[in-house]
């Protein structure tokens, strides 16, 4: 079984991948971060004060971009503690939702593993959720895997 399991490095997102390959059991991986890269190509500003950004500064916010993702695939890697030869890194720039469902079709993954926050319906109907993006738009499995905080730490 092929797993494509999306990360951004954070608590949740390596919560599922370790749950994912727990319940899976992949005979391959491919670990996708998606960096949203937009923010160094488009200042915002435009009109007649033009970019905030010079050129060189936004290829150098988009490097920081990159590399912080490389930083994402390398702790998910060493917290999920898989075979690193059934493991493939990737890392692409896009829009988070619509990236994953592409990746996971041009590498013919078997099912895409996503965590999940768990915020309330409002939240997700404001900003939206990739996890339910993923979920509404796929046509192969999706294993959402739902963060759920210990009781003590709901501040």
């Amino acid at each position: 079984m092929h797993a494509l399991i999306a990360t951004d490095g954070s608590e949740v997102s390596i919560e599922a991948a370790r749950k994912g390959v727990a319940l899976l059991n992949p005979t391959k991986v491919t670990l996708l971060t998606v960096a949203d890269t937009s923010v160094a190509e488009d200042s915002g500003a435009g009109g007649f004060e033009g970019d905030l950004l010079s050129p060189t500064e936004a290829e150098q916010a988009r490097s920081a971009i990159l590399d912080e993702g490389d930083d994402e695939l390398a702790a998910t890697i060493t917290a999920i503690q898989v075979d690193p030869a059934i493991v493939e890194r990737k890392l692409v720039e896009g829009a988070s939702g619509q990236m994953i469902i592409h990746v996971a079709g041009e590498i013919a993954a078997d099912v895409i593993v996503v965590g999940s926050h768990g915020k309330g319906w409002l939240k997700r109907v404001v900003i939206g959720s990739i996890s339910e993006y993923v979920l509404r738009h796929s046509t192969i499995p999706v294993l959402v895997v739902r963060h759920v905080e210990p009781a003590g730490d709901k501040g």
